[in-house]
């Protein structure tokens, strides 16, 4: 996965971008039918919209994306997109997998729609495999060589516009929006862009529009090492039940000879499993029982590997297509920074030595940018967005809510705790707040406690089927 470790999952412009046309008439016939199989969209159906390949040439070359829906049960109060983040995240199955979470989503009566982002598996996908895959110099390359120019056309901005695309294919004048993560960036964009098409929107752990990527990404590492100080202490609470060591520095203690016996890189199974559960607190009992397992056996590593195989399983156009985005609206690297944290690689601390690396740009070495990203604005829309932030997140950081709450006039519900993605936790401020929002357009709540941990702890098994 190209010079950078996967920071969660978490996954270029046309030259002179210009707007789409300012309407167009509902595509004649949408084909629905059944969605990929591995897309994992199994209440939904699916269809290809076609959109333009370059939005300054509206009237040239197309790519066709794929788009999934869930019609709402009844009468439908409008359609509501939604996007799960990366850049990189597949996105047919977003609803599927969210209406499990919460059912009383279905009530709110509205068409749910999935759009695959343009790059991505099933959506015109990029292809930069090479045998010199890794070598970041290498990469534009490699994109271009399988379909000249098409990896620039691969941004936020490009992507909102799809977006637009399918809002007119489905014949219908304004939509709603419910992003996650980077989602938040793309569902800003586009209101941004299109504001007199947007109604309501749901932000959901926050990306600073103004930040740039490498540094976005940069911050993850220090916020998964503020979660694993949380997760430490939790653990020394939970002593009887694992044996880790009753402090917090005992069970750090006990995290290090792990990670250190096991190569000390990224990919040591504690520290990759580590890296998955700081996104959710409902992970740690996992990754206790991981380590306990572990400690007593280093052959039995089930749970440390149920957590780091979400990271190990995406698809390479997630890793092209985050790439991608990154490098078009970035494309700057620090050359005295690369040199300064190649030269101390090899520290004792793996999260630092990320960030440091991260923090250079060094995945887009050789590829220089070729978008302006756009400044977010969202003085224009006629409904306030809600957007819903825990506080120590650690792929969203609580300073991307207030950059983006200011951007956007949206009003934020802060919730305690640091999981990453609130809305779904089984938590009835948040999910309440956000249906109510979607219903009325009023923000009921603007606190939140810390969503309840469901899982049991100890576990017994390693869950089937994710």
């Amino acid at each position: 996965m190209r010079f950078r470790v996967w920071a969660v999952i978490a996954v270029l412009a046309s030259a002179g971008v210009t707007g789409a046309p300012a309407s167009a008439e509902p595509e004649a016939g949408l084909r629905w039918g059944p969605c990929p199989e591995e897309a994992r969209a199994t209440a939904a159906e699916c269809a290809e919209v076609s959109v333009p390949l370059h939005y300054s040439d509206p009237g040239g070359a197309r790519i066709p994306l794929t788009i999934s829906r869930i019609a709402a049960a009844g009468p439908a109060r409008g359609v509501l997109f939604g996007n799960p983040g990366g850049p990189g995240g597949d996105a047919l199955g977003f609803w599927t997998q969210l209406n499990q979470r919460v059912p009383q989503l279905r009530a709110a009566q509205f068409d749910q729609v999935a759009v695959q982002p343009r790059g991505l598996r099933w959506s015109q996908p990029l292809d930069c495999s090479s045998p010199l895959d890794g070598l970041p110099l290498t990469f534009q390359l490699t994109c271009d060589s399988h379909h000249p120019g098409y990896a620039r056309t691969i941004t936020t901005e490009n992507m909102a516009r799809d977006l637009d695309q399918v809002r007119l294919a489905l014949g219908v004048e304004r939509v709603s929006f419910l992003g996650v993560s980077w989602g938040t960036y793309l569902g800003a964009v586009y209101a941004t862009l299109f504001p007199q098409h947007t109604d309501k929107l749901v932000l959901d752990s926050n990306v600073d529009p103004d930040r740039r990527w490498a540094e976005q990404f940069a911050q993850i590492p220090a916020g998964v090492s503020r979660r694993l100080a949380e997760f430490t202490e939790w653990a020394a609470t939970q002593d009887g039940s694992y044996g880790l060591g009753d402090t917090s520095a005992a069970v750090r203690d006990q995290w290090n000879r792990q990670v250190a016996a096991q190569g000390g890189g990224m990919d040591a199974p504690t520290l990759a499993a580590t890296t998955f559960a700081a996104y959710s607190r409902n992970s740690w009992p996992y990754l206790a029982q991981g380590m306990r397992e572990y400690r007593d056996d280093p052959s039995r590593t089930r749970f440390l590997d149920f957590l780091a195989k979400p990271a190990l399983a995406a698809h390479a156009t997630s890793g092209w297509t985050r790439d991608a985005v990154e490098c078009n609206e970035d494309g700057r690297v620090d050359g005295l920074a690369l040199l300064h944290s190649l030269a101390t690689l090899g520290g004792t601390d793996p999260y630092v030595q990320q960030e440091s690396l991260l923090r250079t740009g060094a995945a887009c070495l050789g590829w220089p940018g070729t978008t302006v990203r756009i400044r977010v604005d969202g003085s224009a829309l006629a409904v306030r967005p809600l957007l819903v932030q825990s506080h120590h997140d650690p792929a969203t950081q609580a300073s991307g809510a207030v950059a983006l709450a200011a951007a956007t006039g949206g009003t934020v519900l802060w919730v305690d705790g640091g999981d990453h993605a609130q809305f779904g936790r089984r938590n009835p401020t948040v999910d309440d707040t956000v249906l109510e929002y979607l219903r009325s357009g009023t923000v009921a709540h603007t606190t939140a406690p810390e969503p309840p941990l469901i899982t049991p702890s100890p576990p017994a098994e390693v869950p089937a089927g994710r």
